[in-house]
């Protein structure tokens, strides 16, 4: 019996088998059962000694198939028997009631289920053998497959010690003894494509040399199966407290290990293009530095403070009691950033304010190092670290002034090392435009890729250790992880939403340290006023001449907007897993109802083949589009009122005055439902766009 919840009432699970006592019973029971129906009936004797050996034969079939021990066949085999001999003597001599019937039966049951107990154990034992030699048997096959693939690719003899399957189902792993003579690894990681084409992996699978415990020892990691199922951050392994001196687990390698990184020590870079899911892995990295008791995160994102935004809204509902909030009456008294940094004058006022506290450590801990008998601080819950973490490098680098951040964040991985103050810098590229001070990267030990348009760009990053960007990527959420200057490995990070981040914020609040004394003495204003309206107002679009707000502690501050005011701009999303699908019928109906092109072998109007700038496709407007058309269908959109009304119905009124097509009416309502102008409702064929002046709620 099995209970699916408290709430609900136990049920019988019909479909579980047998176990040593029951099925002793139940055929016990069953005979017996059997033999008084068939006494009843006046059925022969004989036809329940032929039923027996019916019962014989076909368990043992069955048997067969599941390719039993002989052991065990014989052993269900004759109790199959033993019930048809004995129902057939219980019926030749006056039935199954009798004393002398019955207590041979007893006996013959208890036999059956103690005998059945022993032939189980063996049966148990038998298969797994049998199980062991096959699957040292295809590791044999495997293994003869790999040496004589690698003598045919590489030209180099190899003997596999082992091959380790993964519990992930997406691979496995080979571990070779390279032969004597000064061969190296190098010779089959430069041979690593070839290998993949030779075992013929699908596309985004691939092959990672890596060097195994010593010399002549390899590991080849295949995968053969890219994983694509999407992976939910564990929020509840928040519960946990942890430490930032250990290292900090950030994604899912494919073996099924879980890739970490040191944060206590290095700083970390990473880069991706847009779309790839940069965002959601700093997302899932500032939830795990919230899982620590010894950690600020400070943030940098001069796109409108937007990766901080999440991690403010649990926190301010509770300290402004928000009316329909959830977190209204919660008692929540830190936000999950202690420092967001939106402006370049704020994070100037950032990264010199974390400059002083990284000098004044160095004097005022120097007892404490001496007692560690470490040259770095210790780091606890009393003087915790602070990671600063830049989202958008790129908007860093678009001016001058905003280049001087960048320098203040070379200068922080540069002196702060050993004072527990590190950066993690989030860039489109580790190229001179986006990132012009190289020794950022060089001193970034810690080098994560969520996406590159080219192999060049993984090299630039994990130099010629890496793979290609075909094999290293299968889309939003897979990642590539380097620790420590050794191999890049293949990961997925897991996706985050913002009701896990409030979830977060609100369950580790009260475990995020305060700046020691000595580090807010040297902070000064610059870190205690971080939440006054004059330096934060504007993330939430309030007034700036709104109250200065008293802060709640000497290391927080509480917000200071009017109850009620509007949320900040709300999540962003990131890997285009919140995008909304395109509509198929509108990319099927732009190809259907394009110009037909020209006859091979005809000239356009008004081609001149010697002027380039006369060239066409032949698939040009024939009718412009003029501005009075745009006008116009922007007023037919407001007069359909809350209806609304589609591309379709527009092109049949618009088409003979202006020669508007479909096409570039279904363009325009798109933008207007980007900036607002228009709403989309419906989806497929039933999509409709309707005014803002009409749209539901207004």
């Amino acid at each position: 019996m099995t209970k699916t919840s408290k709430n609900t009432a136990p049920r019988i699970d019909w479909s579980a088998g047998h176990g040593l006592l029951s099925g002793t019973l139940n055929g016990t029971l069953g005979a017996l059962t059997t033999t008084a129906i068939g006494h009843s009936t006046g059925m022969p004797a004989g036809w329940a000694l032929a039923a027996g050996a019916a019962g014989a034969l076909g368990t043992i079939g069955a048997g067969l198939r599941r390719k039993l021990t002989g052991a065990t066949l014989a052993f269900r085999g004759s109790c199959w028997m033993a019930a048809g001999g004995w129902s057939s003597w219980a019926l030749a001599h006056g039935g199954p009631w009798q004393w002398p019937e019955l207590g041979a039966l007893a006996v013959a049951g208890i036999t059956a289920g103690t005998l059945g107990a022993a032939f189980a154990a063996h049966e148990e034992v038998e298969q797994a053998k049998r199980t062991h030699l096959l699957l040292i048997g295809a590791r044999r096959q495997l293994a003869a497959h790999w040496t004589d693939r690698i003598r045919r690719v590489c030209s180099v003899e190899v003997t596999v010690l082992g091959i380790e399957h993964w519990p992930s189902g997406a691979g496995y792993t080979l571990e070779l003894e390279l032969p004597e003579g000064g061969t190296t690894r190098r010779s089959i990681a430069d041979r690593a494509e070839g290998l993949g084409t030779d075992l013929d992996l699908p596309d985004g699978c691939g092959l990672q040399i890596t060097p195994g415990i010593s010399r002549r020892r390899v590991l080849i990691q295949v995968t053969t199966k890219v994983l694509t199922d999407e992976l939910l951050f564990p929020a509840e392994e928040m519960e946990e407290t942890t430490t930032v001196n250990n290292p900090i687990p950030i994604a899912l390698l494919s073996d099924g290990a879980r890739a970490e990184m040191d944060l206590r020590q290095a700083s970390t870079i990473v880069t991706g293009p847009t779309g790839t899911g940069k965002t959601n892995w700093l997302h899932t990295l500032i939830a795990r530095l919230n899982q620590t008791n010894d950690v600020l995160v400070w943030v940098i994102d001069l796109n409108g403070g937007s990766i901080g935004l999440p991690w403010l809204n649990a926190w301010r509902d509770a300290q402004l009691g928000r009316d329909g909030s959830r977190w209204a009456h919660a008692d929540i008294p830190v936000p999950g950033v202690d420092w967001v940094a939106s402006t370049v004058e704020e994070a100037k006022l950032m990264l010199a304010a974390a400059v002083r506290i990284a000098k004044r450590r160095k004097a005022a801990y120097q007892d404490a190092m001496r007692d560690a008998n470490d040259d770095k601080l210790p780091v606890g819950p009393t003087v915790p670290e602070v990671v600063i973490i830049m989202d958008e490098g790129a908007e860093a680098a678009a001016s001058r002034e905003a280049r001087q951040i960048l320098a203040g964040v070379s200068e922080v991985v540069r002196i702060a090392r050993a004072m527990a103050i590190r950066a993690v810098i989030s860039v489109l590229r580790v190229t001179q435009d986006v990132m012009p001070d190289p020794l950022v990267r060089k001193m970034a030990s810690n080098r994560l890729a969520t996406g590159a348009l080219e192999d060049s760009e993984l090299g630039h990053l994990f130099g010629w250790r890496a793979l290609r960007a075909e094999d290293s990527f299968s889309g939003p959420g897979s990642v590539l992880v380097g620790t420590e200057g050794k191999q890049p490995a293949k990961a997925r990070q897991p996706r985050i939403t913002p009701d896990m981040i409030e979830e977060i914020s609100a369950l580790t609040s009260h475990r995020r340290p305060a700046l020691d004394a000595p580090s807010l003495e040297a902070a000064g204003t610059d870190y205690t006023d971080r939440w006054t309206m004059q330096r934060c107002g504007h993330l939430w679009a309030e007034p700036a001449h709104a109250a200065q707000a008293a802060p709640a502690s000497p290391g927080h501050g509480g917000p200071a907007a009017a109850k009620g005011a509007a949320p900040a701009g709300g999540w962003k999303a990131t890997a285009g897993w919140d995008k909304p699908a395109a509509d198929p019928d509108d990319e099927l109906e732009s190809i259907w109802l394009l110009p037909p092109a020209p006859e091979p072998g005809t000239t356009p109007e008004g081609t001149d083949w010697a002027d380039p700038t006369t060239w066409s496709t032949g698939r040009e407007e024939t009718a412009p589009e003029t501005p009075g058309a745009k006008d116009a269908a922007l007023q037919l959109l407001r007069d359909a009122g809350p209806e609304g009304t589609g591309a379709s119905a527009m092109e049949k009124v618009l088409q003979p005055r202006f020669g508007t097509r479909r096409q570039a009416l279904a363009g325009w309502l798109k933008a207007w439902a980007e900036s607002g102008d228009a709403v989309r409702i419906g989806e497929g064929s039933k999509t409709r766009y309707v005014h803002r002046d009409h749209a539901p709620g207004v």
